[in-house]
């Protein structure tokens, strides 16, 4: 159920206890109009090596494996590109990463004259689905980088891919097995 305010939470969670009421509620707090963007990265000894920021076409709520990225951003400020650099370059430093790493970030677009609002709701601590991808049309292999990260042997110099200026837009879609699935239904 989604509810707006304190007397439809009142109403809901009286109506979950009523149904179980040995069985907890799970409360998430959304953010509306907000954008989701990927982070991939990869660390040595918490320095950031090399990172992707690709925003996704939909709005926050799509699971990244089943959304559309670009790369790069076509909406984004520098500005914020420069924030979510220092968001990663922190994230890397504070556990000490060496190796691949994939953040999702809510960007909640700026009121009036302040900064985007920018919230890592997530962070895994592997290469994402969206390394190669990144990788193709950056022109840097990040699996070869978190290798050597994790190795710690040839680890290339921090270069901020992100500050090259391209003449082209790439586009990730997801891709379903729908004809190895028989009988089921392609639509989502």
């Amino acid at each position: 159920n989604v509810v707006y305010d304190e007397s439809q939470l009142q109403h809901n969670l009286s109506a979950a206890a009523n149904v179980s009421p040995l069985h907890p509620v799970v409360i998430s707090q959304f953010i509306d109009n907000a954008q989701e963007i990927d982070i991939d990265a990869v660390s040595h000894n918490g320095e950031l090596l090399v990172h992707a920021v690709s925003e996704h076409v939909e709005n926050a709520g799509v699971h990244s494996g089943d959304a559309t990225l670009v790369l790069p951003p076509f909406s984004l400020p520098e500005k914020d590109l420069d924030r979510l650099k220092e968001i990663a370059q922190k994230v890397g430093k504070a556990f000490n990463i060496s190796g691949p790493f994939n953040m999702q970030i809510i960007r909640k677009p700026p009121v009036g004259g302040e900064d985007a609002e920018l919230k890592v709701i997530e962070c895994n601590l592997r290469a994402s689905r969206s390394f190669p991808f990144v990788s193709k049309v950056l022109g840097t292999n990040f699996i070869d980088v978190a290798s050597a990260a994790i190795m710690g042997v040839d680890v290339p110099k921090p270069v901020d891919l992100m500050k090259e200026k391209r003449d082209y837009v790439a586009i990730k879609v997801p891709q379903f097995s729908w004809t190895r699935l028989p009988g089921a239904d392609p639509f989502l």
